[in-house]
């Protein structure tokens, strides 16, 4: 049994624990309130994200932050390749799903799956410059990526972006409210690399 070991881990999580602590009660205090239209009072309120107990989101990102702090701690301490896998998988998963809930979470009510899209309005549509090169990649033999190539000189291509008012509705406790989000309507059309494979075998294959 490693005590240092032992020592570091305990030491790790409760830092972890304080941290993430910390985290939660700056985002609900100070980041995590929103604004929307109460129709009942005519008028608008604000609402931060309640009790931590209750709030699906303020758990998630707490469970978050924890293996994110102790996933740093496992670098600083240089801890067992296994034990860095495992919490960066864990933070990635609980990273997903913190933002899941963030985005689908009812304002009101905390509820996750009663969000309900029942009307989108487009706002304004406006052109905005992307600067681009020709690019070449290069592959290995197995088709992993060997090298990028940049060539000519700096293209620029006009983009339409539309931003939009979404309004949404909660099927639990009826509340209503809207958000403002941008989204680019030409991405898809950019223009692609050009490909090519080589036949040099990647460097691991190589024997020595």
């Amino acid at each position: 049994m490693d005590w240092t070991n032992i020592l570091e881990g305990t030491i790790g999580s409760l830092f972890a624990f304080f941290i993430s602590t910390i985290i939660v009660f700056i985002f609900n205090k100070f980041i995590g309130k929103r604004k929307y239209k109460d129709e009942s009072l005519e008028s608008e309120t604000k609402t931060n994200f309640g009790s931590f107990f209750k709030n699906p989101f303020l758990i998630s990102l707490f469970i978050t932050s924890f293996f994110v702090v102790l996933t740093f701690f496992s670098i600083v301490y240089s801890w067992t390749t296994y034990n860095y896998i495992y919490l960066t998988i864990a933070a990635s998963i609980f990273g997903i799903i913190t933002f899941f809930i963030y985005e689908n979470q009812c304002p009101n009510c905390k509820r996750i799956f009663h969000k309900k899209l029942i009307n989108k309005e487009i706002l304004k549509d406006e052109k905005r410059p992307y600067y681009y090169r020709d690019l070449t990649i290069y592959l290995y033999s197995d088709g992993s990526e060997k090298e990028r190539r940049y060539t000519g000189e700096e293209k620029i291509r006009m983009e339409t972006w539309r931003t939009e008012k979404e309004f949404y509705e909660c099927t639990s406790c009826h509340h209503k409210w809207d958000k403002i989000s941008e989204r680019n309507l030409d991405i898809d059309s950019r223009p692609e690399p050009n490909i090519v494979r080589t036949k040099i075998k990647p460097p691991n294959d190589y024997e020595y």
